[in-house]
């Protein structure tokens, strides 16, 4: 599988509550966080992406954010408001997933997450394509263990996120224990360091300090 056949997903619809201030606006390295995301998958040779904006007021912000970054994309970036307001990283899974352009896979991230890691996602579009994912029906999840994002989703796990969200089971692990997976074990020093999350103030100037 090719990264231009991978749609990028930034998962940015959350009330960043710990923070105390939109998460995908933070500066990092001079720039917002979504932006500085959605650069990193551009490098991955990934040519579509998916903001999971919870509303499309917010939508609207981050278009303004991500100005010029569609030149040289196969389509412009699409921005997908919440179908399930209030119902968590699960309604902004759902809602990206349903505004894919077609089907196939979307590499997930968390606004959160600053670090893409370019040697993870190439061994995750391996396991789809390898000897371990001849599988019948197609793999759903392609993730590291216990780490529900910095992975690959494919379009079917819609058909399990919609019966969750409407009877607001919103677990994120539940949800994976129900997708068919593939599980890829982190092997490198780089790769660990894409699950670093700034989900508190201490932890986004720890990181901004270091990025300076």
């Amino acid at each position: 599988m090719r990264a231009e056949e991978v749609t990028g997903v930034i998962l940015a619809g959350g009330l960043s509550t710990r923070m105390g201030s939109d998460k995908a606006l933070l500066p990092v390295a001079g720039k917002p966080l979504i932006r500085h995301l959605a650069e990193g998958m551009l490098a991955l040779g990934i040519r579509r992406i998916v903001v999971a904006c919870g509303t499309e007021e917010r939508g609207r912000d981050y278009g303004n954010r991500l100005q010029g970054l569609h030149q040289g994309l196969t389509g412009e970036i699409a921005f997908a408001a919440d179908r399930y307001p209030g119902c968590g990283p699960l309604a902004g899974l759902h809602a990206a997933l349903s505004a894919m352009p077609e089907g196939g896979y979307a590499f997930v991230m968390a606004c959160d997450m600053p670090m893409v890691s370019a040697a993870l996602f190439d061994r995750l579009r391996q396991a789809v394509t390898g000897t371990e994912a001849l599988l019948d029906p197609t793999p759903q999840a392609v993730l590291t263990p216990n780490q529900p994002f910095h992975a690959l989703y494919h379009a079917s796990a819609l058909g399990e996120l919609e019966p969750r969200l409407e009877r607001s089971d919103l677990r994120v692990m539940s949800l994976l224990g129900a997708l068919r997976t593939i599980r890829v074990a982190i092997s490198e020093e780089d790769e660990a360091s894409a699950f670093i999350n700034l989900n508190t103030p201490e932890l986004y100037e720890q990181f901004a300090r270091r990025s300076e």
